[in-house]
């Protein structure tokens, strides 16, 4: 019995001291793997300046840049500026950890951003880092980890903005197939002369479900991101804007089988009132269908080789990449949709769908941008709908744009511009009624629109296309 005791104490001790060593060498292989993957992508740069591998523990120094030229693919840096920050990890290596959160893991890690010259400009509590991300990798290799952006107050000038953030907690896991990730913030408001704005309860929950290679490599994989402010208010003299739920929701997925992806963006206002005109349910749904995975490897691949160029050469290197990959892309018909435009208001409801395709494309044309070849392969069909009232507002609405921009209009008041829209807006309806472009009934306007084998139909009358 106590030889089997010792040799189990043995055998956790040599765990104990030989282990650490081993987490610390994969734990500074990975950092230099994740530098060459951000270095790998234009405008994107990881430096590691140290990295101070001990026995039982690593300190790293890394600066992580963005050139924005490269960003936004235009050579001229007259505008652009370049922004770095330094980023501080320690890392404790296990199985035994033995800090403010001690227990068995194999790796405890804390990064922290360089901020100091941000006091400049903000204000929060001493001796604290503004963001810090920490995570633990368990005996397992799975991982936790938790952010967290401290309060803080600023007084920007010669803006005159007063600025007060509650401060941002999140936390999520990973367990090499899928990352989990949830965040939130209480409140933001900033005051100036131009008016007030307040934020209230934030919040981000993602989830991504694919390996850190695919995340890393920007492949498709199936995720899903929502975004939401409970509430945005803005008032200043003129106007009260109050906001309820706002929101933007993100998902990707990915055919296997097909090696297709798809995507769909909603973006939306549960409510808003502008003074005291209240409107509902204000959203753009969006979705991109049919992607090829190979067309997207073949981009990421791509993108590594533009570097610095001058428009010119960065155009002809984009030409050359659509020559030989764009059929990739085209051979399995991506769409582009918009599932729903809609929004309530006093006046009625409105709502608008449009689907868009690429179809039956086996060559590209010469020269590529020849369009009666691309209308010739383009599908599209789409639909407007609305209450009557709310269909006459915006295009009184539109009216009115086009009597101010008209030069012979400058000395008309606004009562005026009003009284003329007003005036000319059944006038026009009718006429489009008439000509079969708009199908009215006592509640409603409708339009249906296609686009097929390069005919342009509304409402099943025949426009004729300029080309």
């Amino acid at each position: 019995m106590k030889k089997t005791l010792s040799i189990i104490i043995i055998t956790i001790l040599s765990v104990g001291i030989i282990a650490p060593k081993f987490v610390g060498n994969q734990f500074s292989t990975t950092l230099y793997s994740i530098a060459d993957k951000v270095n790998n992508t234009p405008g994107y740069t990881l430096d590691i300046q140290k990295i101070n591998s001990q026995w039982f523990s690593t300190e790293a120094s890394l600066v992580f840049s963005l050139d924005t030229a490269k960003l936004s693919g235009v050579p001229d840096t007259t505008f652009a500026e370049d922004y770095s920050l330094v980023i501080k990890i320690n890392a404790e290596h296990g199985p035994f950890i033995f800090n403010n959160k001690s227990n068995f893991a194999l790796l405890s890690w804390v990064a922290s951003i360089d901020s100091q010259a941000l006091r400049e400009h903000l204000v929060w509590a001493e001796n604290k880092d503004f963001y810090q991300i920490n995570g633990v990798m368990n005996l397992i290799g799975n991982h936790s980890y938790q952010d967290k952006i401290e309060a803080f107050s600023a007084d920007v000038t010669p803006d005159k903005v007063n600025m007060l953030f509650s401060g941002y907690q999140g936390g999520g896991e990973y367990n090499g197939q899928e990352l989990t990730y949830k965040g939130g913030a209480t409140d933001l408001t900033a005051s100036a002369e131009e008016g007030d704005f307040v934020m209230k309860d934030f919040t981000i929950d993602m989830k991504i479900t694919a390996t850190l290679e695919q995340i890393f490599n920007s492949s498709l994989y199936d995720s899903e991101t929502k975004i939401n402010f409970s509430s945005a208010k803005f008032n200043n003299i003129d106007e009260n804007i109050n906001l309820t739920d706002l929101y933007v929701s993100a998902s990707s997925f990915l055919d296997i089988e097909k090696q297709q992806g798809s995507m769909q963006l909603s973006y939306g206002v549960k409510a808003a009132n502008v003074n005291e005109y209240h409107v509902e349910d204000i959203a753009l749904d969006i979705a991109v269908n049919n992607i090829s995975e190979k067309f997207v490897k073949a981009y990421q691949k791509f993108s590594q080789t533009l570097g610095d160029l001058t428009p010119e050469d960065m155009q002809k290197k984009m030409l050359g990449f659509a020559e030989n990959n764009l059929l990739t892309l085209l051979s399995t018909e991506p769409q582009i949709n918009i599932t729903s435009l809609r929004g309530t208001f006093p006046e009625g409801k409105i709502n608008c769908t449009m689907h868009t395709s690429l179809v039956d494309v086996s060559t590209l044309p010469t020269p590529i941008e020849d369009q009666k070849f691309w209308l010739a392969h383009a599908l599209v069909n789409g639909k407007v709908t609305g209450d009557k009232a709310v269909i006459e507002l915006f295009a009184k609405q539109l009216m009115k744009q086009q009597i101010q921009a008209n030069p012979q209009a400058q000395d008309m008041s606004v009562a005026e511009i009003e009284q003329m829209a007003a005036q000319q807006v059944p006038q026009m309806l009718e006429m489009l009624a008439q000509q079969g472009l708009l199908v009215t009934t006592d509640s409603h306007y409708t339009t249906d629109f296609a686009l097929k084998d390069s005919q342009f139909k509304v409402n099943e009358k025949l426009i004729p296309l300029p080309f």
